[in-house]
């Protein structure tokens, strides 16, 4: 069997009857203990205050949570007039049970804008602009490079459109389409591909409404110099594919095109297009084995060769 570099990731049941132990150990007191996926995730109060415990299932999903650790610790290090719309949890606690990373982070109350495959939009459409400057603001984060999250990022030896082509390429041999027009886009584009700044799982029904804020939770895939655009087109698909957002996720496109520079908006599209092809095949590889979500997918990829997604 072919090794994937790209597969889709595992969990490992966590046994929750010890975890409850455990948490005795720490000070943490849950009121909800749950276990979706990869994460065993628990809601609570640490040393009084509303708060979340994260544990990583395995090993590998590790490194990710020690991602998502230092992420929220490089943006909340930065000044909040660096970024007047958005905030991430803080970090209150950190550590491991057993060989597994965990930490324990702020709590953000009230619900999120939209639950998972919510077709209401009536919490979200309100701050669709907002969400823009919040993907603007992380994009040009001054983290310090010095900073944890930002040395931890520094090993890449490949460029972004290497990584980009490559993920987009093992993908599409596992999709029972032909994807060569998308393909090549991206091998055109791949020596041409700016970075920045990315939280990397920036999806509808991770925003919150916090004091006026978008708050920002999950950042585990958060990348230092990762695609330029990668979560605009990453919540442009989730918002018109999970939520039956296409007009709104469309808006949020022109919204967020309006914040750039008149140099940086005359080349958006061409930008932005091999990263949302990147992400669309991404989407097609989830549904590889579903022929009808396929076939529903295709009026997305039609319009970004068409080049009718921002027109």
């Amino acid at each position: 069997m072919v090794k994937r570099r790209f597969p889709k990731p595992r969990k490992k049941e966590i046994n929750q009857e010890e975890i409850k132990l455990f948490f005795k150990t720490i000070d943490f007191e849950p009121n909800k203990i749950f276990q979706e996926w990869r994460h065993l995730l628990a809601f609570g109060k640490y040393q009084g205050k509303a708060s979340v415990f994260k544990l990583a299932s395995t090993q590998k999903t590790s490194k990710y949570t020690q991602n998502e650790y230092k992420w929220n610790d490089a943006v909340c290090s930065v000044p909040e007039y660096e970024h007047p719309n958005f905030i991430v949890p803080a970090n209150y606690s950190k550590g491991n049970y057993g060989k597994l990373f965990y930490f324990i982070e702020q709590f953000f109350e009230g619900g999120s804008l939209i639950n998972r495959n919510s077709n209401d939009l009536s919490k979200i459409s309100p701050k669709i602009e907002q969400i823009a400057k919040a993907v603007s603001e992380i994009i040009k984060l001054p983290i310090h490079k010095n900073s944890e999250f930002a040395k931890s990022k520094s090993n890449n030896k490949k460029s972004i459109g290497e990584r980009l082509l490559n993920s987009t390429l093992e993908w599409a041999s596992q999709v029972p389409i032909n994807l060569d027009n998308f393909l090549n886009i991206i091998d055109k584009n791949k020596n041409n591909l700016r970075t920045g700044i990315a939280h990397g799982d920036f999806v509808p029904r991770q925003l919150f409404d916090v004091n006026g804020k978008i708050g920002v939770i999950d950042g585990e895939h958060a990348g230092y110099k990762g695609p330029l655009y990668y979560d605009a087109a990453w919540f442009y698909l989730r918002l018109r594919i999970d939520h039956n957002g296409r007009d709104l996720a469309k808006q949020f496109l022109i919204d967020f095109k309006n914040l750039l520079s008149r140099e940086d908006q005359e080349t958006f599209w061409e930008e932005l297009k091999p990263v949302l092809i990147q992400r669309y095949i991404g989407e097609l590889w989830g549904s590889k084995n579903n022929p009808k979500v396929l076939g529903e997918r295709s009026i997305i990829g039609k319009a970004i060769l068409g080049d009718k997604i921002v027109s």
